[in-house]
């Protein structure tokens, strides 16, 4: 029993631990400096260079090849370390791969996953940040992986999504949204007046930062048995249509009411 309790033994068996922690302290060094190279590479190239990168396009492409950095490492780190332990690593290599193959037959889903998450990545599709609607949900992009994407509704819920099921997404952050306003009046109500009344509430909406360009009065859109449809129509910075609605509404309540021009009555 006490044979292999030498100075010896001792000796190798500290050897080796200090040889696993050095590659264990190595590969989180590694894992550092990869995730500061590649965040610094891509953020870098935000709006400079040749080719230049949107800021959502640049951190979704920094974090997709992190985590495929981290993935390589932690296979290398995993083989050295078996290695020290007087493990051939040659055969569990060889063995991982038949088994590969064998659960490649079940895993179809796994790589429809993984190449509809190449496509919707190298084809910018949507990004980090963005607000997109897919199917039955909606919310804020947090995270996009080759096989999953993490979207977070309004109430805060996260939903995390394969990527072989997103066939169809409705972006709402790339370039302008319309915001559609509609302002009833009645029949007995000066519509000339009225109108007059919205260029002017154009031009004071126009400097909102919300606002891309001065909005236009489309004029009466429609009639029904109690009420006359004015419209406006107006471009706003994605996901601030409702503000720039909202305002617009606001200020011709005020108005209106000064120039006595009616609502329809129910």
């Amino acid at each position: 029993m006490g044979e292999w309790y030498t100075s010896g033994t001792l000796f190798y068996i500290g050897t080796k631990l200090v040889r696993l922690i050095v590659i264990l302290a190595l590969a989180a060094i590694c894992l550092r400096f990869f995730g500061l190279v590649s965040e610094r590479f891509f953020l870098g190239r935000v709006g400079a260079g040749k080719f230049p990168l949107e800021e959502k396009r640049a951190k979704t492409l920094s974090t997709l090849i992190n985590q495929i950095l981290n993935y390589a490492l932690y296979f290398i780190t995993a083989v050295i370390i078996l290695q020290e332990l007087s493990i051939d690593t040659t055969s569990i290599i060889a063995g991982a791969g038949i088994i590969g193959l064998g659960l490649g037959v079940g895993a179809q889903n796994l790589v429809k996953d993984m190449i509809s998450g190449f496509y919707i990545i190298f084809e910018d599709q949507y990004a980090v940040g963005d607000y997109i609607m897919t199917a039955d949900m909606a919310g804020t992009v947090e995270d996009i992986g080759f096989r999953t994407t993490r979207l977070r509704d309004g109430n805060g819920v996260l939903h995390i999504i394969p990527n072989g099921v997103i066939s169809r997404v409705s972006n709402y952050t790339r370039g302008h949204m319309q915001a559609v306003i509609n302002i009833p009046v009645s029949y007995q109500a000066d519509t000339e007046k009225a109108l007059e009344i919205l260029e002017q509430v154009c031009m004071e909406v126009a400097d909102m930062p919300e606002v891309l360009e001065k909005p236009k009065v489309v004029g009466i859109v429609n009639f029904t048995s109690s009420e006359i449809m004015l419209q406006v129509v107006a471009q706003s910075v994605p996901l601030k249509q409702v503000a720039v609605e909202t305002a617009f509404r606001r200020k011709v309540k005020v108005l209106f009411s000064a120039a006595n021009i009616q609502a329809p009555k129910p």
